[in-house]
């Protein structure tokens, strides 16, 4: 039996992109299911997903479901295309240098994992860095010999200038890659990248960005930055749901990269499709909705404010540093980071009891369990092993207030001298 001319050219129609179908609800004003009465301070660790953004998800997960068949062999790579073209316009770059996974921790390990290493190399990291970066630095250095150098960064008494000569000192003939949050996780810092990475690249060493805690906070142009690899997380301040994320890199390295887990389909070869995005747009049977629903997040977040996503960052980062203010005035310590170095969280250096921080806390210190279980307050407190014993930190997000930090600042003093 011959194949026709029609059998040949029939495909299935491209599904109608997710953004289109929620366009006429993107400038609802934005609602979130957090608890009532729960002040959540926190947003910088898991986000907070719109009543809208979630409607799109349920959406797709319908979508999935009238045809599970179609939709993972043709319909994904489609929405895939939609996300990155989303993302490519927010943090200018092209979309096909872009990878979607499913958070910054998965995108800093598919670098890290993928490094080709001898006995003796070494990876430039500062001590402000996540754990679960410097976690995987360690098993990848115990299997080949490679060993992690620590730039150590001050704080709080920092500067732009001091966070630069920390990394530069660190670097040796023997550097293989430098790794740099753009903004700390712990401390909030905003490290100087539009600085590190072009003095990084100037030695002939490839650099990677944690941007886990960057896309919605502050802009980000990929174009004038032009890191080797930059990866990131969308749930935090992108009000995107969780399990969201990408990884950007620069097109002579993406041969060199594959995803931590290979799917039935990286073998096949297609010349009209880069492996570098087949091989990410499918890792087996997983739930992609959360990426795919990008634009309406980008969308609907920017539709909160009269000036976009740039007046809201303006409006979250002028309302942290007030609050931030209130915040260490009650606690009766100061904010010494200068302002160019704060986004939209701060990290305040919290005083240590005599008796040391008590041990065995449900969340990481006493004093974050008797914010949230006594007064329904988010806002977290913990260490940073050789950087400070005890920090607290303070986010502001689309849906904070001032209100939310003067919640805070009135029980904080009274739980601060029972401790």
């Amino acid at each position: 039996m011959t194949t026709t001319a029609a059998a040949v050219r029939t495909a299935p129609k491209r599904p109608q992109p997710i953004l289109e179908a929620f366009a006429d609800r993107v400038r609802e004003p934005a609602r979130h299911g957090v608890a009532p009465g729960t002040v959540m301070l926190n947003g910088a660790s898991y986000g907070c997903v719109p009543d809208l953004v979630r409607d799109a998800q349920r959406e797709l997960h319908r979508r999935i479901e009238l045809d599970p068949v179609r939709f993972y062999k043709f319909d994904l790579e489609r929405y895939c295309d939609d996300a990155r073209q989303a993302l490519a316009r927010l943090v200018n770059c092209d979309a096909a240098d872009l990878a979607l996974v499913p958070n910054g921790t998965v995108a800093m390990s598919s670098v890290i994992l993928n490094l080709s290493l001898e006995p003796g190399d070494e990876i430039v990291v500062t001590n402000h860095e996540y754990q679960a970066t410097i976690n995987e630095l360690g098993r990848v250095a115990a299997r080949s010999g490679a060993r992690v150098v620590t730039a150590k960064v001050p704080f709080p008494r920092i500067t732009p200038d001091a966070a630069v000569e920390a990394i530069e000192q660190a670097i040796t003939p023997r550097t293989r890659l430098v790794i740099c949050s753009h903004i700390a996780s712990a401390t909030s810092i905003r490290f100087p990248v539009e600085r590190i990475v072009p003095l990084v690249k100037n030695k002939g060493i490839d650099i990677l960005i944690d941007g886990a805690h960057t896309p919605g906070q502050i802009p980000i142009d990929l174009h004038a930055l032009r890191p080797t690899y930059y990866a990131a997380s969308c749930h935090k301040w992108l009000a995107a749901s969780k399990g969201t994320g990408f990884l950007y890199v620069d097109p002579e390295r993406q041969k060199l990269i594959k995803p931590v887990a290979m799917s039935c389909r990286t073998h096949l070869s297609r010349p009209e499709r880069k492996a570098f995005l087949c091989d990410f747009d499918y890792v087996g049977t997983e739930d992609p909705t959360g990426n795919l629903v990008i634009p309406v997040a980008i969308a609907h977040l920017s539709a909160q404010h009269p000036g976009g996503l740039a007046g809201l960052q303006q409006r979250n980062h002028e309302t942290v540093m007030a609050g931030a203010r209130l915040v260490a005035d009650a606690a009766g310590v100061e904010q010494p980071v200068p302002e160019s170095m704060i986004a939209s969280m701060v990290s305040l250096c919290l005083p240590v009891p005599e008796t040391g921080v008590p041990k065995g806390a449900a969340f990481d210190d006493a004093l974050w369990d008797a914010l949230v279980l006594d007064h329904h307050i988010q806002a977290p407190a913990w260490a940073l092993p050789g950087v400070h014993p005890r920090l607290m930190r303070v986010s502001c997000q689309w849906h904070n207030s001032m209100a939310d930090f003067e919640k805070l600042a009135a029980v904080l003093p009274g739980l601060l001298g029972r401790a």
